[in-house]
C-alpha cells in the first residue's frame, strides 16, 4: 500500500492510497453550516463519489453512478455512530454553527479491493484534516460574530483513532481471500465487508454479492478481518506520524506521480 497525504492544496485534508493497481484520491473540505435538527451540537460529514471514466471502461456514461452510490451509502454506515468521529468538536455554536466537513472520494484506478483501499484514503486525508479555530463574539445587543483565525497553525485537528477501516473477505469456495484482485474477486460469488477498529472493534458489517455464506465460515470471516485490520490500523497509524514528522519540506509526488 502506498499512502501520501496533503497531495491537493486548496482543501483542508487530502490523502492519496495506491493498493495494488487501485488508485485513491480523496479531499476534505470544511465549511461552515447549520447543525441538523435531530442533533444540535454536533458537527456532520458529507460523502460525495465520483467513478472516474478513466479507472475502468465500465463507468463509461451512467455506469459509475450505482457504485458512487453504493460506496457513499457504505461510508455513512461507517461514520453513522458517536464513536468514529467526535463530531461534537466540529460544532461552533448549538443549534446554529457547526463545521461540515465534505469528504471526496476520487477513483482513478480500479484494480480490485475497491472498499479497502477508500477506507484507508479517507482515514488519511481525516487524520490531515485541519479545520481552522473558531471564535464566537457576541457583542451588548446579543447578536453573535464569527471570527476566523488567520494563523494556519491555529487549527484543530481531528482524532482518527476510533475512525475504523474496511477489511474485504472474498468467499472462494471453503475459504475466503483478503486483498483479493479483480481475478480473485470474478471467482467469488460472496463477499463479508467487516469495519475495524484498530482495536480490532467490528462496528458495521455487510454482505455483497449473490452467493450465501454459513454461520460457522462469517465467524471465521470476522476473526480474520480483526486480525488484518489491527495489523493494517498499526501500519497505517505509524506511517502517517512518521510523513508528518517530515514536516512542510517532505518531497511529494503527488496523484500525478
Amino acid at each position: 500500500v502506498e499512502v501520501e497525504t496533503d497531495v491537493v492544496s486548496n482543501t483542508s485534508g487530502s490523502a492519496r492510497v495506491k493498493l495494488g493497481h487501485t488508485d485513491i484520491l480523496v479531499g476534505v473540505k470544511a465549511e461552515m453550516g447549520t447543525p441538523k435538527l435531530e442533533r444540535p451540537s454536533e458537527g456532520y460529514l458529507e460523502f460525495f463519489v465520483d467513478c472516474s471514466a478513466n479507472a475502468t471502461p465500465e463507468f463509461e456514461g451512467r455506469g459509475g453512478d450505482d457504485l458512487g452510490t453504493e460506496i457513499a451509502n457504505t461510508l455513512y454506515r461507517i461514520f453513522n455512530n458517536k464513536s468514529s468521529v467526535d463530531l461534537r468538536s466540529l460544532c461552533i455554536s448549538p443549534r446554529e454553527h457547526c463545521w461540515v466537513l465534505y469528504v471526496d472520494v476520487l477513483l482513478l484506478e480500479c484494480g480490485g479491493n475497491l472498499f479497502d483501499a477508500i477506507s484507508i484514503a479517507v482515514k488519511a486525508a481525516l487524520f490531515n484534516t485541519r479545520i481552522p479555530r473558531v471564535r464566537v463574539l457576541e457583542d451588548e445587543e446579543g447578536s453573535k460574530d464569527i471570527e476566523l483565525s488567520d494563523d494556519p497553525y491555529d487549527c484543530i485537528r481531528l482524532s482518527v483513532e476510533n475512525v475504523p477501516c474496511i477489511v474485504t473477505l472474498c468467499k472462494i469456495g471453503c475459504r475466503h481471500v483478503v486483498d483479493a484482485t479483480l481475478q480473485e474477486e470474478a471467482c467469488s460469488l460472496a463477499s463479508l465487508l467487516v469495519s475495524v477498529t484498530s482495536k480490532g472493534v467490528v462496528t458495521c458489517m455487510r454482505k455483497v454479492g449473490k452467493g450465501s455464506l454459513d454461520p460457522e465460515s462469517i465467524f471465521e470471516m470476522m476473526e480474520s478481518s480483526k486480525r488484518v485490520g489491527k495489523v493494517l490500523h498499526m501500519s497505517l497509524q505509524s506511517l502517517l506520524h512518521k510523513e508528518e514528522s517530515l514536516g512542510p519540506k517532505r518531497p511529494k509526488v503527488g496523484f500525478l506521480g
